[in-house]
């Protein structure tokens, strides 16, 4: 609508003036209830209107601006067909001198009608089935976005969040930019990722569109690997000499067969190879024993046994470790307490029997340690028992003589195939069988071991 007001561009006081207004409909469509507003200009009275004006009611001075209601007038011009037009005029006397002026407007109201299809597109996302995959490996998934909706998708991305345990070049977030579909077509993204972690993982993908079209899909990724675990079956305390047997167990808790496995068990200095089981050997240059298991499978244990002897003192540790070609290992340490034990024994013998009254005769008593141990504070005591009188006394000890007793003092330390030899003379007082009874105590052996000698004493008259 195009709306032209037409005036004198000078009027006098006192003497009428006339305006006019055109309303032309410059555009395609008719237009409806088309009104015109207008206001009698400020500093004058109004005449007369042509056609005559509506009266204004409340309200109805908007868009007349601070216009009082009683000056403002309004022509209703009804339908104005493209390039139809009206025109109307006002006739005003003007009181005062100055600038003298109003705004007209007008309104209308237009129809238009067309027809639409609405269509709706959708969104679907399928994924292949991912298959278990040994770790280190690939794993390969397809992913299918399609649009079985009626309309065209547009925006079309497909998102992915990778667990930890998956890799992918691009890193754990990837994006894949589809574009758009059109109804009914599909679009498949083939993704190789590697398997750096054994275990069930849960990768997350969804298809996303303009208008806000969203499809999530989790998959499930499954990675396989082997584990070792290594155990001993041995004793912590053994005696030295003693063979000792040790039992090693693998066992695979993982959920792949572990291949190549390489067992070697290191034996420290004081510990000495006997022999060992399902094709053990010993390496005599570095001192330990090896294995080699072609295959372990998942859930199941291994073991081989080997044995070994004592042969120094002391803490004897052994360390035993597994591999496997595929990367899993284990390694463990079993120590061994080697102690020493002293074994005494001792002899007693006479130098002359029979004797006669009166005459001596010698005791030989011969100590001697079997043991792997030195034995400490080993101490003799000799008793004589019947009719034989003390006469005197050698050996590697001092000693002194208590009621009928030779008694030595303790021996420090008898070392390992040590002998001691104590020499004790006697006489004889009394014919008969005359005896001499002697005990052993050491540190490890409180508990008195007892011998005794018997020596006949006889009368020539």
């Amino acid at each position: 609508m195009a709306v032209e007001k037409r005036g004198p561009r000078e009027i006098q006081v006192g003497k009428p003036a006339r305006y006019e207004i055109l309303v032309r409909n410059v555009g395609t469509a008719t237009a409806l209830d088309v009104t015109l507003r207008d206001a009698v200009p400020y500093g004058t009275t109004l005449i007369t209107t042509t056609p005559p004006a509506s009266p204004v009611g409340a309200g109805q001075t908007a868009g007349l601006g601070t216009v009082d209601a009683a000056a403002a007038l309004l022509w209703p011009l009804g339908t104005l067909a493209p390039g139809g037009e009206a025109r109307v005029s006002m006739e005003v006397m003007p009181q005062i001198e100055g600038e003298i002026g109003s705004v007209a407007s007008v309104s209308f109201r237009t129809e238009a009608s067309t027809r639409s299809r609405a269509t709706k597109p959708a969104l679907t996302l399928e994924t292949s089935e991912a298959k278990a995959v040994r770790i280190g490996g690939e794993i390969k998934l397809s992913l299918k976005v399609s649009n079985p909706g009626t309309g065209i998708a547009t925006g079309v991305v497909i998102e992915g969040l990778l667990p930890d345990g998956v890799s992918h070049a691009a890193g754990r977030e990837l994006e894949f930019d589809v574009g758009q579909l059109r109804s009914g077509e599909s679009r498949t993204i083939d993704l190789v990722m590697g398997s750096t972690g054994p275990g069930v993982h849960t990768a997350q993908f969804a298809a996303r569109a303009d208008g806000q079209l969203e499809v999530e899909q989790p998959v499930r990724l499954e990675v396989t690997a082997p584990t070792l675990e290594l155990s001993a079956e041995m004793p912590s305390r053994r005696y030295l000499q003693r063979p000792a047997t040790c039992v090693l167990s693998m066992v695979n808790a993982g959920t792949a067969p572990a291949r190549s496995i390489e067992l070697a068990a290191q034996l420290p200095p004081g510990m000495k190879f006997v022999r060992a089981n399902h094709a053990g050997w010993y390496e005599e240059r570095s001192h330990r024993v090896l294995w080699n298991l072609e295959e372990l499978p998942p859930g199941e244990a291994g073991t081989v046994e080997m044995v070994v002897m004592p042969v120094d003192l002391g803490p004897q540790k052994i360390v035993a470790a597994a591999r496997s070609s595929d990367g899993p290992s284990d390694q463990m340490m079993h120590t061994v307490e080697v102690e020493g034990l002293a074994a005494l024994f001792f002899e007693v013998t006479d130098s002359e029997d029979p004797i006669e009254v009166g005459g001596m005769t010698e005791y030989i008593v011969r100590i001697g340690n079997q043991g792997t141990k030195a034995a400490g504070g080993v101490r003799l005591t000799a008793t004589l028992l019947g009719d034989l009188e003390p006469v005197d006394a050698k050996g590697p000890a001092a000693h002194h003589i208590e009621n009928l007793a030779f008694v030595f003092d303790p021996l420090a330390k008898l070392a390992p195939s040590e002998e001691a030899v104590f020499r004790i003379r006697v006489r004889g007082r009394r014919e008969g069988d005359q005896r001499m009874q002697v005990q052993l105590v050491s540190d490890d052996h409180p508990a008195p071991i007892t011998k005794e000698e018997i020596t006949r004493v006889y009368a020539d008259r």
